[in-house]
């Protein structure tokens, strides 16, 4: 588990402010819950952290900016998951479990046995391995 703080995190999508001056912390094994109306910066935050969206301020996991990261080191700390994902017809639930391994393979390589038995836990610790085929 990571500890992970916001400070002063603003996002803006041209003239529009979605997050201004976003700050506070979680400490390591904590739960951080976003809860407000549509439109609130809920996803802009969460979108900030994982770098897909521009913002000011800083992210720290661990007691280091995510902004002194590599973009791999990053890919291995925070994960995204949209609402509404975009997934190819035929990928089953294990298949996009398994793409958060991507940080732990080489460029050009596969997934090992280990990364598999990864995802088979995890899974499995959150009673999701019915759902792992579909």
């Amino acid at each position: 588990m990571s500890s992970i703080e916001f400070r002063e995190v603003s996002v803006r999508y041209r003239r529009r402010e979605a997050v201004r001056s976003f700050t506070f912390g979680v400490r390591a094994g904590g739960w951080l819950g976003l809860i407000g109306p549509n439109g609130a910066g809920k996803s802009s935050i969460l979108r900030a952290c994982a770098g897909i969206v521009p913002f000011t301020g800083d992210v720290v996991i661990d007691g280091t900016s995510l902004q002194l990261r590599s973009r791999q080191r990053r890919a291995a700390l925070v994960a995204y998951v949209p609402q509404s994902p975009v997934l190819p017809y035929d990928m089953t639930g294990f298949e996009y479990v398994l793409l958060g391994r991507a940080p732990y393979v080489a460029y050009f390589g596969t997934e090992s046995r280990f990364d598999r038995a990864r995802v088979s836990e995890t899974l499995e610790q959150l009673d999701l391995a019915a759902f792992s085929g579909r």
